[in-house]
């Protein structure tokens, strides 16, 4: 997912891996994922809404 470690997540949809790795990114407290927990938090629902756009258009590549 390009996030700050190498955990891997697999699911049937785009959105179920989105989920897995937001739970993943929030429910962290090491310093490596601080800031995408940052940015998550403060993210608005359109940024969250563009970058959902962006991710789901990565997964049908695949």
């Amino acid at each position: 997912m390009g996030g700050p470690c190498d955990e891997v997540f697999e699911g049937k949809t785009a959105e179920e891996v989105a989920n897995m790795g937001g739970q993943h990114i929030m429910s962290s407290t090491d310093a490596a994922h601080k800031p995408m927990r940052e940015q998550m938090a403060k993210s608005s629902k359109e940024e969250k809404d563009k970058w959902m756009v962006w991710f789901k258009g990565e997964w049908d590549k695949k």
